[in-house]
């Protein structure tokens, strides 16, 4: 009786294989698809996506590599004309926005994103007025560009504007607050087409000073990606202003890194990668473009003392961070046009480097965390005596 057992169940076993084997080669080689989100995306029909512990996996077939999440559940699903958006919740990393089968953003570590696209170009502009940002409908950069009080005129255009301030609204309700400011005004239009229909106004030529371009992977939104489109965006710019534009994993995907700098390179002066930790994007190590004709990241001078006395609160973003985030590892550096160097830094005693006075005391986010992270590991440590 047992050998015919094991006879059916290894065959069983095999028929799965096989199975879960085609749908892997239909979906990744036959479709072309990147990511895919299993038990609850493209492998749904095996199951309720409502239910509990279903794992998401996010797949990137470039590097035959995939991420697994634990995700609790499926909280909300819409298929738009433009994307197909889902939102699940995750024991450590809460809610959980995911876009076309591609991660995007987590309530734990969407700030670190969030944060230097934006913060890095309003610290050279203390007294900016008029932010841009096209995509970025989840609200996050835009919410960091208005903790800046000095802003007083923010533009959000998103092909989806609508679905996703729905959507935020409902899950993320602390970035939909950017979408409630008086201060912003919210486009549901293409970018490629709402920059042409802006200069078709003159007033509006040359009147933005920060411009952050927030869109899915480089590439996904074609008509974002053009040297005519950054042609058109630029005469929306100020002389003087700055653009940030998210890129890609210069780890994983350096080659995208290099041709967004080179493309770039033919309409700035100033075209530099700076790069962050992003522990939920595929590689964990993120890149963005920063691009100017008269702002050097390394050399031009930014006024700290006016940064705080905004007193912003920041989760990952610093003075230090600041310039850090632009020196690269060497395989990076080396690989692209040109890269900053701490060298280029204007040092002298006024530098906040020469004057950096440090805390004796751990500030008190790191006595909460600690606190947190401390009563989690007894928590666990009595399921664990529970489940003995």
């Amino acid at each position: 009786m047992l050998p015919t057992f094991f006879k059916a169940a290894t065959t069983a076993s095999v028929v799965l294989a096989a199975l879960s084997a085609t749908v892997y080669v239909v979906v990744h080689y036959f479709l072309g698809l990147q990511h895919v989100t299993c038990f609850g995306g493209t492998f749904g029909l095996f199951g309720d996506v409502s239910m509990a512990s279903k794992p998401f996996i996010e797949y990137q077939v470039q590097r035959d590599v995939a991420y697994l999440f634990g995700m609790t559940r499926k909280l909300y699903e819409m298929e738009t004309n433009f994307q197909h958006i889902e939102v699940y919740a995750h024991r450590y990393f809460g809610h959980v926005l995911v876009i076309d089968g591609s991660l995007q953003i987590t309530e734990r570590d969407e700030v670190n994103y969030h944060e230097m696209t934006a913060h890095i170009p309003m610290a050279y502009f203390p007294d900016a007025k008029k932010v841009l940002v096209i995509g970025g409908g989840d609200g996050g950069a835009l919410l960091q560009l208005l903790m800046h009080p000095n802003v007083e005129t923010a533009h959000l255009v998103d092909i989806d504007m609508f679905a996703m301030r729905d959507m935020v609204a409902a899950y993320f309700p602390y970035l939909h607050s950017a979408y409630l400011d008086p201060r912003t005004r919210a486009f549901a239009y293409d970018g490629r087409r709402w920059v042409d229909e802006q200069l078709e106004v003159p007033e509006n030529h040359h009147s933005y000073e920060v411009v952050v371009l927030d869109s899915t992977d480089y590439g996904a939104a074609e008509s974002l990606f053009t040297e005519e489109f950054y042609k058109q965006l630029k005469n929306l710019m100020a002389t003087t202003s700055i653009l940030v534009a998210n890129v890609d994993s210069p780890s994983w995907n350096l080659e995208t890194v290099i041709a967004v700098q080179l493309l770039l390179s033919k309409l700035f002066k100033h075209v530099y990668i700076f790069h962050s930790n992003q522990p939920t994007f595929l590689s964990g190590h993120y890149s963005y473009v920063f691009c100017s004709d008269e702002i050097h990241p390394m050399k031009s001078p930014i006024d700290w003392n006016r940064w705080a006395e905004k007193k912003i609160t920041t989760y990952y973003y610093n003075e230090d961070v600041h310039y850090a985030s632009f020196v690269l590892p060497e395989f990076i550096r080396s690989s692209l046009l040109v890269g900053s160097r701490l060298k280029d830094l204007p040092l002298g005693e006024k530098h906040p480097f020469a004057t950096r006075e440090f805390k004796q005391e751990p500030p008190a986010d790191a006595l909460r965390y600690a606190a947190a992270a401390s009563a989690e590991e007894t928590d666990e440590s009595l399921a664990r005596e529970d489940d003995d």
